[in-house]
């Protein structure tokens, strides 16, 4: 904490006198103009004495970051020339650099490095991997403070050694075409000088510094990450496509639309989770347990009796069915039918350019990842001692769980716990968190709570579990629930606590994975391989079908037409769902979100029991949430709670996507009488709110003056 101190006082001192001694006002073009006579006089008449002097100069300057280093750059340019200027800043400024690292180090290394030293880790690690080429990206950017990459450089392990011939090399590019820049100005003695075409060519070059630097950056980049690796001389395909889900089959069909040679690679099923054991079986039992449910709510539909008679293995054979019947449009046929050759095994990435399938290797200029997720599993004792289903392998049911425990409250748990629960088992969802749906709004999530216990679904919420018990094929989880010893006896155990990505056949890359284990990419979805994209599960936090679909586009596009055009692509317009009775879907920032960030807004909620089709239809419960900006009409976000909710999302998609305010939907003729007409009531709500007072009594006087 000593050093600290003397730190913070050196630096207190640097900024004390400074200021006292008016740096900034000497460290001025107008200044260097003024005395540009003076001081060329005296270069002339002793060069050496004036270059070491200089030299001293400005290692102290940037040793101690005292601002000017751009009027010192040009300075040496405009008093020595070219040559001799840009050897002079060049070394005076790494030695200042250099200076200011060792000073920065010593005093706050030790104490930054203890005192974080768990957060430190993996930075620790990359700097102590590619040190040197994080740092030359500093140095080749002028954007970045000169100051602070000393600072910052100085708390991580690189080598002073490697700090320095780093800083001399990086710096060099810019150096050089400042000093030139210098040579020039030095030149300017009446206004028509500024007119020289080599005047004009200097500004050039520091208008083109950025892009300079960029393209070095970026082919050094290269280099770099592709050094392991031998490219072929020539290439089969355009793209290979890892994964026939949502993402690969759009990718593959997309880049064959383009008019790109494409492979697709598939180990398991053509159709991937959505189809075969996420977004269609889900739905098809969903509405089987929809179903059931209003059945046995015969009275409120003026029914005096309705008898039916539940067949598990029946509902679950007419969930396979309607996987059957979807089967063909996501198959290796019709793939192969759009241009996409289908190859079935395990993919093994061999480097940025080849995948080995079986026995053979497919050579292709682009890789997209769309390998998707699988099944996350919890760190709970014993898990291995007890039979368990995911969504992979719940499907394979053909006799309703008696006693169905699920652990994880997100929208998988809700939706298959209501589901089952609805179909007769006895069900119990467990969380850990204080509400179910922890990214939904409190609102939103007290709403769902309510059905599942009208559905018998038992919740236990502030769950922590310890370990479970097999005692002679009688299972149980040991828990703990505030604080209170909890025990869950159950026949069948469902984990639905997540997804994690699945990076199998992909160690060859050493791809960058986020906290989540999820592939990093860049806006074009582009990995640190500029040919490997990665869209879908494998890298989305928002893992849903269309939003993988989305990505895999705008990576198929991009992979072909990098780098003559690409396109980013942003989540920020993707609609979110959860399938339970009612259904929930969002857009955009929630209320809490907004709050959080700040963000001034306006909240218009108008209910479902307002709606007459909702009445008729005995769908009552639920709600529009519409936040808007403060001062105009704005979509921030939005929020549905009730039946179809997942259709009706659609029309604040489209406005929010387009720019599209509540006026235009207010403007927008909905159909009477259907349960579109919420948003067009949140409208109109919203509309009234911006009348005030005095408006309305002007109004008043208005239709009053009418009247006479």
């Amino acid at each position: 904490m000593k050093r600290i101190i003397i730190f913070l006082v050196i630096i207190a001192s640097i900024i004390f006198g400074a200021a006292f001694f008016d740096v900034d006002s000497y460290l001025t073009f107008n200044e260097l103009k003024d005395r540009q006579s003076e001081l060329q006089s005296l270069v002339s008449s002793n060069k050496f004495a004036s270059a070491a002097i200089f030299f001293l100069i400005y290692v102290v300057a940037t040793s101690v970051s005292l601002p000017g280093a751009l009027i010192f750059t040009l300075a040496g340019g405009a008093l020595f020339g070219l040559v001799q200027g840009t050897i002079l800043v060049s070394f005076a400024s790494t030695i200042g650099a250099l200076l200011a690292f060792i000073v920065a180090r010593y005093f706050l290394h030790d104490f930054v490095q203890n005192k974080f030293s768990d957060r430190l880790t993996l930075i620790n690690q990359k700097i102590n991997e590619e040190g040197a080429f994080y740092l030359l990206f500093l140095r080749l950017v002028p954007a970045f403070p000169f100051f602070l990459v000393n600072l910052v450089m100085a708390l991580t392990p690189i080598r002073a050694s490697t700090y320095y011939w780093v800083s001399q090399l990086g710096m060099l590019p810019a150096t050089l075409i400042y000093v030139n820049a210098g040579t020039q100005i030095a030149k300017i003695s009446s206004p028509s000088d500024i007119a020289s075409p080599s005047l004009i060519f200097a500004f050039i070059l520091l208008g083109i510094l950025p892009f300079i630097t960029k393209n070095i950056m970026s082919t050094l980049k290269n280099r770099h990450v592709y050094k392991q690796f031998k490219k072929p001389d020539s290439f089969e395909y355009n793209t290979v496509v890892l994964g026939g889900g949502s993402a690969g089959l759009v990718a593959g069909y997309t880049t064959s639309t383009l008019q790109g040679k494409v492979a697709l690679v598939e180990r398991h099923q053509m159709g991937g989770d959505c189809l075969n054991t996420g977004c269609v079986p889900s739905k098809s039992i969903l509405r089987s347990a929809k179903f059931v449910a209003d059945l046995k709510d015969y009275a409120s539909y003026g029914l005096s009796k309705a008898n039916y008679e539940l067949e598990f293995e029946k509902i679950m054979a007419r969930v396979h069915d309607k996987i059957s019947v979807i089967q063909p449009k996501d198959s290796v046929v019709r793939y192969t039918e759009l241009g996409v050759q289908c190859e079935q095994g395990d993919a093994v990435v061999i480097s940025p350019w080849q995948v080995k399938v079986n026995d053979k290797t497919l050579t292709t200029k682009n890789i997209i990842i769309a390998t998707g997720a699988t099944p996350a599993l919890p760190n709970i004792t014993d898990l291995n001692q007890i039979p368990y289903y995911t969504t992979d392998t719940i499907w394979s049911l053909t006799e309703s769980p008696k006693k169905l425990l699920i652990i994880g409250a997100g929208p998988i748990g809700c939706e298959l716990g209501q589901a089952f629960a609805r179909l007769g088992s006895n069900v119990t969802i467990v969380h850990r968190h204080a509400t179910i749906l922890p990214n939904e709004d409190k609102e939103t999530a007290k709403l769902v709570e309510e059905s599942l216990v009208k559905d018998n679904v038992t919740l236990l919420t502030n769950f922590n579990s310890d370990k479970f018990i097999n005692d002679l094929d009688n299972y149980s989880l040991v828990g703990s629930q505030n604080d209170a010893v909890a025990t869950v006896n159950f026949t069948h155990l469902l984990i639905a606590t997540g997804r994690k990505a699945n990076l199998e056949g992909l160690d060859a890359l050493n791809l960058e994975v986020d906290q989540h284990g999820r592939i990093t990419t860049n806006d074009t979805l582009q990995t640190r391989y500029p040919n490997v994209y990665a869209c879908g599960d494998v890298t989305s936090s928002m893992q849903y079908a269309h939003s993988a679909s989305h990505q895999a586009w705008y990576a198929a596009f991009n992979a072909l037409f990098h780098p003559i055009k690409k396109f980013k692509c942003t989540l920020d317009n993707i609609p979110r769902a959860v399938f339970t009775d009612p259904e929930v879907t969002s857009l955009g920032i929630s209320e809490k979100q907004a709050i959080e960030q700040g963000i001034n807004h306006q909240v218009t909620t108008f209910p479902m029991d307002d709606i007459d089709r909702a009445i008729t239809d005995n769908a009552t419960t639920g709600f529009i949430k519409v936040l808007t900006a403060a001062d105009s009409d704005e979509i921030l976000g939005v929020c549905i709670v009730g039946e179809h909710a997942s259709e009706l999302i659609a029309e604040f998609v489209l406005a929010k996507t387009n720019g599209l305010g509540l006026n235009k939907i207010l403007k927008t003729v909905h159909i009477y009488p259907t349960r579109s007409e919420i948003n067009r009531m949140a409208a109109g709500k919203w509309r009234r709110s911006k009348l005030t007072a005095r408006t309305i009594n002007l109004l008043k006087k208005f239709q009053s003056w009418r009247l006479r």
